[in-house]
């Protein structure tokens, strides 16, 4: 009776989510508008204003924990007088106006999905709430003037004012787990980013809603289901952690320290492995167990690329004490 639900689950999901990429792939601006106006935000419903606020303010705490943590900034601010780069800003630029509020010298995003919100009512609750908990006076139009936002990789590289490898940090949330080519994008980091850059990471490597009974379920559709399924929208890429520790150092970046955020029991893993899509059944238990990690690389001139270089047996996990609980 199991295995029968299940499949009736992965039909109706499929048929689903093959609609909806469909329709993005036929227009992507209707697909964009549909996430701006629903506020698909990956915050959780009901996190505008103050509350959304809440959850940017503990965001930009968590960067500066996993940096000090890993010693990519040593007892330095990690965004004060730097040019700063965030994948996947989102349909707010509440990132980039604390990073501002933090001393950054400069910030700019690239997204590959134009959701930034056309309802400054909204927006606005969120800087104020923002610029009062902060005690700033400056106001958000001051704070965002020059922060641009490219939404392809050639207009990442060819930059605004300034072009090439300009900048000091790099972060994203919950955002690499989505990118269809993470070697295309990683590439253009290598070529954008300073020698001695950081680069810091939190990737979510869970089902994203696409599960039926057990947390590995979205890695029962095989791949060309599943390009069907995501090829024009945010679904994950489905890429495991161990690919993730190698990504910096194929493109002249180096993998300093990683931690884990989210794990099953690796029994739980072992006994669906066999059921899984390939690649994923010929996966270890202890690489489809882990869901999530901290991600902290560097540039070629930084300290801490002369150290050794991450493995998969090496990982931990995340300094959760620390952390937020988003």
């Amino acid at each position: 009776m199991g295995r029968f639900r299940r499949s009736i689950w992965a039909a109706r999901t499929f048929a689903y989510h093959a609609a909806y990429n469909a329709l993005a792939r036929a227009s992507p601006r209707a697909s964009a508008a549909i996430q701006r106006l629903t506020h698909d935000t990956g915050r959780g419903r009901g996190r505008d204003g103050a509350r959304a606020a809440e959850y940017f303010a503990a965001v930009v705490n968590d960067y500066g924990v996993i940096a000090r943590e890993s010693g990519a900034c040593g007892s330095t601010d990690l965004f004060r007088g730097k040019r700063v780069l965030e994948i996947g800003p989102g349909d707010t630029r509440a990132m980039a106006l604390l990073a501002r509020c933090e001393g950054a010298a400069a910030w700019e995003g690239f997204d590959a999905f134009d959701i930034q919100s056309r309802d400054a009512r909204y927006t606005k609750a969120i800087y104020d709430a923002l610029l009062l908990a902060r005690g700033e006076t400056r106001t958000a139009r001051e704070l965002l003037d020059g922060c641009i936002v490219h939404t392809s990789l050639a207009s990442l590289e060819r930059g605004g004012a300034v072009s090439g490898a300009r900048f000091d940090v790099v972060i994203s949330r919950a955002v690499l787990e989505h990118v269809r080519d993470l070697d295309a994008l990683f590439a253009t980091l290598a070529r954008v980013t300073r020698r001695d850059a950081v680069l810091v990471h939190k990737v979510d490597l869970r089902a994203h809603g696409i599960e039926h009974d057990h947390a590995l379920d979205f890695l029962r559709f095989s791949e060309r289901a599943w390009r069907a399924m995501s090829s024009h929208v945010d679904l994950p890429n489905r890429v495991r952690v161990a690919s993730y520790l190698e990504l910096a150092e194929r493109h002249g970046l180096r993998t300093a320290w990683a931690r884990t955020t989210h794990a099953i029991d690796e029994r739980d893993a072992a006994g669906v492995r066999s059921e899984l899509a390939a690649p994923f059944c010929d996966a270890s238990a202890s690489e489809l167990a882990v869901l999530g990690l901290w991600l902290v690389q560097v540039g070629e001139a930084h300290a801490l690329a002369r150290g050794p270089r991450v493995r998969f047996s090496d990982l931990e996990a995340a300094p959760r004490a620390l952390l937020s609980r988003y």
